[in-house]
């Protein structure tokens, strides 16, 4: 239950202001509209805590104390814009992706009037012919002011610039969801952030993407958030990254390709490794590590979550890649929870 008294004994001090950059607009070729805007103090991060508080549910805010939470307000306002935004431009590709798919239509009916135009009537406004691709007939419809050349042209030019659209468009949306997963995985360290150090690294990771603007002059501040560190039932380490640049930090300079890794299938979380020490784990290892990497997701509270594992080995960082953005294509899977209560941790 969040206290709105303590909330207020916190209010004054976090009047900072933070002026960030927002994304806005879109068009087909994907560019961006810049805009700026100035956050509001100090009754927005008030304001905005009391959503949260509504918003986020327990399962998030059993992680957080007021003052993270009161902290973290400003940088989930930003993501949180960022997030609709992108997502508002994503469906709008998929729509304009949908209406390309007419493309083949249009070729189909260029071809055949290359192949059968001949017998067209002037005037005609359709023609029925063969459709070579399926063996059916197929109807036509016609200007009947154009020769059947002239109208196989302009099936010709619709289907080019469908075509070329479709091909912009596929890019473009590879883009956006790329963003759009980017800027959830970044909630999600949000939501697992415990210590005012540990916002400080998700800001300037939002400062790196352009989603908030660097104060003129500033320099990057030091970072002293770690990943967590657990020990498993039989003595292993386990360690949790808690952004996507601890994340990465983890899987490529840390984990060595003997050692463990472990992910949230299909959604924002942790990168979780286990130090092997080149033994063979035990299985309750295993479990230790995966309720972790559950708990840590956004499948948390969940009764069950899916979790992918493979040796550290197995796991790539795409060229261009987005912080915390891996792939791989060998590896295991469990069901499991994410109640982590008998684990160990070590501050």
């Amino acid at each position: 239950m969040i206290h709105v008294a303590g909330l207020l004994a916190f209010l004054y001090p976090a009047r900072r202001e933070l002026e960030y950059v927002t994304r806005s607009g879109t068009d087909l070729s994907g560019r961006y509209g810049a805009g700026e805007a100035v956050l509001p103090a100090p009754a927005a991060p008030l304001l905005g805590m009391l959503l949260a508080g509504i918003l986020l549910g327990p399962h998030v805010l059993g992680l957080l104390d007021e003052r993270i939470l009161l902290l973290s307000s400003d940088l989930r306002r930003i993501v949180s814009t960022a997030l609709e935004r992108n997502i508002k431009k994503y469906d709008l590709q998929l729509k304009q992706m949908r209406d390309t798919e007419k493309k083949d239509k249009y070729r189909i009916y260029g071809e055949l009037l290359n192949t059968y135009g001949y017998g067209v009537e002037p005037g005609a406004k359709s023609m029925t012919a063969l459709n070579y691709y399926t063996n059916e007939d197929i109807v036509i419809p016609l200007d009947p002011m154009l020769t059947a050349g002239e109208n196989a042209k302009k099936y010709f030019d619709k289907y080019n610039k469908l075509k070329r659209t479709f091909e912009a468009l596929s890019q473009l949306t590879l883009e956006t969801k790329s963003e759009i997963d980017h800027l959830e995985s970044v909630s999600n360290a949000l939501d697992i952030a415990q210590k005012e150090e540990d916002l400080v690294q998700i800001k300037e990771e939002l400062i790196e993407s352009g989603y908030i603007r660097r104060k003129g002059g500033s320099k990057k501040v030091k970072v002293t958030s770690r990943p967590f560190h657990y020990v498993s039932s039989d003595g292993y380490d386990i360690y949790v990254g808690k952004n996507n640049y601890q994340n990465d930090e983890l899987t490529f300079r840390f984990a060595s390709g003997n050692d463990w890794w472990f992910h949230a299938k299909g959604m924002p979380g942790s990168h979780v490794v286990v130090k092997s020490r080149g033994d063979e784990l035990p299985d309750s290892t295993f479990e230790d590590a995966a309720r972790l990497a559950a708990h840590y997701s956004r499948g948390r509270g969940q009764e069950k979550v899916e979790i992918d594992y493979t040796e550290k080995k197995n796991v790539k960082k795409p060229g261009g890649g987005k912080p915390g953005f891996v792939v791989y294509y060998t590896n295991y899977s469990m069901m499991i929870d994410s109640d982590i209560s008998a684990l160990k941790q070590i501050e």
